[in-house]
C-alpha cells in the first residue's frame, strides 16, 4: 500500500531531510506501507533533493516535482498545483507544508514594503491557499487525510529571534490559523496539525 504525500519545500536542510526520510520508507517497507512523494515549490531549488534521493536511496519511487511560485497572488495557481499532484498520484493521503522564507534579519521599522509582502505571501498567504486547495480536494473526493504545517518556535514565542519580526508575525498567523481550523476541519477522516 502506498501513502501519497505532497510536500512543499524551499530546498532548506530541514525539508530536505524530511523528504529523504520519507523516501527511505520505500526501502524499509515499514508495515508494508510505501511512501510516494511529490515536492512542490521552486523547481530549481528542489531538483537537487530529487536527484539526491534518486542516487542515494535504493529502491525509492521516483520523487515527482511540481513547480509553483510561492509568491503568486493567484489562489488558482495553488489549486492547479494541488490538482496536478492529485492527478500524478491518483489521490493524496497527506500534505506537509515545510516552505518558509525568513527574510533579512532587521529592525521591524526598517523592513521595506516589498520584503514584508514577500514574507507574508510565502509564509501566510501561500499556505492558506494550499490548505484550502488540499482540504477541499480531500473532502470533495471523500478520501480524508492529514494536513501538517511545520512551525518554528518563532511562531509561538515572542522576542526569540530579534530581527525576524516580520517572519515571526506571518508564522504566528499560520499557528493561529491551524488552531482555529483544527476543530472545523478535523472531523471524520481529515486532520489538521501544527508540528514543531
Amino acid at each position: 500500500m502506498a501513502t501519497k504525500v505532497l510536500m512543499t519545500s524551499n530546498g532548506d536542510k530541514v525539508s530536505r531531510n524530511i523528504a529523504i526520510q520519507l523516501a527511505k520508507h520505500v526501502t524499509s517497507k515499514v508495515n508494508g506501507i510505501y511512501i510516494r512523494l511529490v515536492l512542490l515549490g521552486d523547481e530549481a531549488s528542489l531538483r537537487s533533493i530529487v536527484d539526491h534521493i534518486r542516487v542515494s536511496v535504493d529502491g525509492a519511487f521516483p520523487v515527482l516535482l511540481i513547480g509553483v511560485d510561492m509568491e503568486d497572488d493567484s489562489e488558482e495557481a495553488f489549486y492547479v498545483a494541488v490538482q496536478k499532484a492529485w492527478t500524478c498520484l491518483g489521490s493524496l493521503d497527506a500534505f506537509i507544508n515545510c516552505y518558509t522564507y525568513q527574510g533579512k534579519m532587521q529592525d521591524i521599522l526598517q523592513v521595506p514594503e516589498g520584503e514584508f509582502k514577500k514574507i507574508t505571501k510565502i509564509n501566510l498567504t501561500a499556505p492558506w491557499y494550499l490548505l484550502k486547495a488540499v482540504a477541499s480536494t480531500m473532502k470533495e473526493h471523500g478520501t480524508g487525510g492529514s494536513i501538517v504545517f511545520l512551525a518554528t518556535i518563532a511562531s509561538g514565542e515572542r522576542g526569540l529571534y530579534p530581527g525576524a519580526y516580520a517572519y515571526a508575525t506571518a508564522a504566528a498567523g499560520i499557528h493561529q490559523l491551524v488552531r482555529e481550523l483544527q476543530f472545523q476541519l478535523s472531523s471524520g477522516s481529515l486532520s489538521l496539525k501544527l508540528k514543531y
